[in-house]
């Protein structure tokens, strides 16, 4: 999503811990005998435009602390999820992520949006370590520094994914808009022109920006209702809930050209923003709950714990994943000091997450993980296909 996964391997000897270091098998687990709380903090945007992203991402930490707590933590630690609403503001996130240092907290999963890179920079220069939580710029990570990491996959092997995706319908002539005005938005679209003429020599023969937080897109309709040549497909990184304004007002013109975009769509504001224009749209995502896989476990699990659904196919186990990297690699490290815990991170390999099978590359910092493909019919989320891109743009 936005600016946007990485994880964990190396499993705990004791036989206590081993369905937990999986990444979170829902089958009874022992409770630890003694255990050290973790306090992790989280400056988010639980209000504003960015709370369609950072509320289900909390929820999904809550979730995480609660069930490693019921078992009596996971290999001695518990979890403490200390929040507080930065209302996507950058003075906000820059009060509330110093007050979270001020509280001692040395552990930090970071808003979403573009007050991200500035609260990541100050946590870390607090001492702190950083997880990029849902955003997936790999420029978010690297502006915060080797104390910070990211368990997600990175914009560049989603719109590789996007690309490859293209190639094999066929389509060659790709529309693209994006916006300069962050990272996710920004780039995106360069990582897919590379790929989709690396993998079938797909052109991009238009390219068009718009803003964020626009009402009006018939600019950009008329523009691709006049583009010459025609395109087959139409390629973005909007997100909801400009997408979804973008989409309805491209079918009320009468545009019929299939549409790709980005995981910054994988929201209930979908349908909310979009409703029936919406259908036909593939998405790229990090997650999806199909076949039993952890994903679908941990959204049945998210229902009986809560007694509610999760917003999102992505966001609420992107939280949970974030939290559980934390407390194991502080189980492998057998220490609460961030430093430890970061290394112990860095060294995870095909570690098991809800999110899926996740590598960390201690170099680039953006780990490669498989990429679920979303596509919508009528106004239903439908699973299309999964899979890791045979080129990834380099980022």
């Amino acid at each position: 999503m936005r600016g946007t996964k990485k994880v964990l391997a190396a499993i705990a000897g004791a036989v206590a811990i081993t369905l937990v270091a999986t990444g979170g098998s829902y089958a009874d687990r022992p409770a630890a005998k003694q255990t050290t709380e973790l306090k992790i903090g989280f400056s988010g945007a639980l209000s504003g435009a960015y709370a369609a992203y950072d509320a289900p991402l909390l929820n999904g930490m809550k979730f995480a602390a609660k069930e490693i707590n019921a078992k009596g933590g996971l290999g001695g630690y518990t979890i403490k999820i200390v929040s507080k609403d930065n209302k996507g503001d950058q003075t906000q996130t820059a009060t509330t992520t110093q007050e979270l240092l001020d509280q001692g907290i040395k552990i930090f999963v970071i808003t979403t949006g573009d007050t991200a890179v500035a609260g990541g920079q100050l946590a870390v220069q607090g001492g702190a370590i950083a997880s990029v939580g849902g955003n997936t710029a790999p420029e978010i990570v690297k502006s915060v520094g080797k104390r910070g990491f990211m368990i997600v996959f990175g914009d560049n092997v989603q719109a590789s994914a996007g690309a490859q995706y293209a190639c094999q319908s066929k389509y060659r002539k790709a529309y693209v808009i994006g916006s300069p005005e962050i990272p996710y938005t920004k780039f995106i679209p360069r990582y897919f022109e590379d790929a989709f003429k690396h993998d079938c020599g797909g052109k991009v023969t238009s390219k068009d920006t718009y803003k964020i937080g626009s009402t009006d897109y018939s600019t950009q309709v008329t523009k691709i209702q006049n583009a010459n040549p025609k395109p087959d497909v139409i390629y973005t990184s909007m997100f909801v809930p400009d997408f979804g304004v973008f989409m309805k007002q491209l079918r009320s013109a009468g545009v019929k050209t299939p549409v790709v975009t980005v995981d910054g769509n994988d929201s209930s504001l979908l349908v909310d923003s979009a409703g029936s224009a919406v259908d036909g749209v593939v998405y790229t995502t990090s997650a999806y709950p199909v076949n039993n896989n952890l994903d679908a476990q941990f959204v049945k699990a998210y229902k009986k714990q809560t007694g509610k659904n999760v917003e999102s196919n992505t966001l609420e186990a992107i939280g949970r994943d974030n939290i559980y990297v934390i407390a194991e690699a502080a189980s492998r490290a057998k220490s609460s000091d961030p430093d430890k815990i970061l290394a112990a991170v860095y060294k995870f390999k095909h570690y098991k997450l809800a999110t899926g099978d996740l590598t960390m590359d201690p170099v680039g910092q953006v780990p490669v993980k498989e990429v679920f493909l979303v596509k919508m019919k009528g106004k239903k989320f439908t699973f299309l296909t999964s899979f890791t891109p045979k080129y990834i743009a380099k980022a």
